[in-house]
């Protein structure tokens, strides 16, 4: 990783989070729209990554890292790639933008079965989108047989936000952490891209801060000066402290 590409704004979870919350606030942009670009973003990082490769396997968990996942798989299958999703949690108890991404996915025909070992056995490019930045506990059971599953795997991972397993405040491995080959981080660094273990855990980082792109030029620059306001807020908060 060439660690001049980190020197940008890095903020915690929680920030993130309220950025996220003023660009649908302030471009009335829904989140599965958001969600949907993220995924759009990802899967044209990959596909330059990784041009050859054809059969990509999704690793999908709950929430709406797993809603990304459910995406990519929907954008990937759409332009023509080999697409599997193997789940952790049953996808029809997901909700919100989640239960939309999957229900989406399951209508364009992606092939989805519960995660075992042969979901990666043939894969070209495997997608972590297990856990995401919410996570606060250990990894274990069958989580953390999925995340040694993926380690172990011949192919290259891309992992969605976060490499699973990783706390995206600190960094630290909590438990088992997926060894991601390149990290998708929907808004700018976060806090975590400065600590080793994510330099050690995600050898790439790029971000298309949430997938947002210029659908109107006025509306873009009205977010863009907010969100640099509330950057600039945070840096005088963390300086006087």
């Amino acid at each position: 990783m060439n660690t001049a590409e980190l020197e940008q704004p890095i903020y915690s979870v929680a920030q993130v989070r309220e950025i996220e919350r003023r660009a649908i606030q302030d471009l009335g942009l829904p989140g599965y729209t958001l969600m949907t670009r993220a995924a759009t973003a990802a899967l044209r990082k990959l596909r330059a990554q990784w041009p050859r490769a054809q059969r990509i396997r999704m690793v999908c968990g709950a929430g709406n890292n797993a809603g990304d996942g459910y995406v990519l798989a929907r954008l990937a299958k759409t332009v023509g790639l080999d697409v599997r999703v193997g789940y952790l949690c049953d996808p029809t108890k997901l909700q919100g933008d989640a239960q939309t991404a999957y229900a989406e996915a399951q209508s364009a025909g992606v092939v989805m079965t519960p995660f075992n070992a042969r979901v990666c056995a043939d894969a070209e490019v495997i997608v972590d989108a297990l856990l995401g930045t919410g996570l606060q506990r250990l990894v274990i059971d069958a989580w953390a047989d999925a995340i040694a599953v993926m380690n172990a795997a011949a192919a290259p991972i891309l992992a969605l936000d976060i490499p699973s397993g990783l706390h995206a405040d600190s960094g630290a491995v909590l438990g088992a952490a997926v060894r991601a080959d390149l990290t998708e981080s929907h808004a700018s660094a976060r806090r975590l891209s400065s600590a080793a273990e994510m330099i050690d855990h995600a050898a790439d980082l790029f971000s298309e801060f949430g997938g947002i792109v210029h659908d109107n030029e006025r509306r873009w620059r009205v977010f863009r000066t907010r969100v640099q306001d509330y950057a600039t807020t945070l840096q005088a908060q963390s300086d006087a402290m």
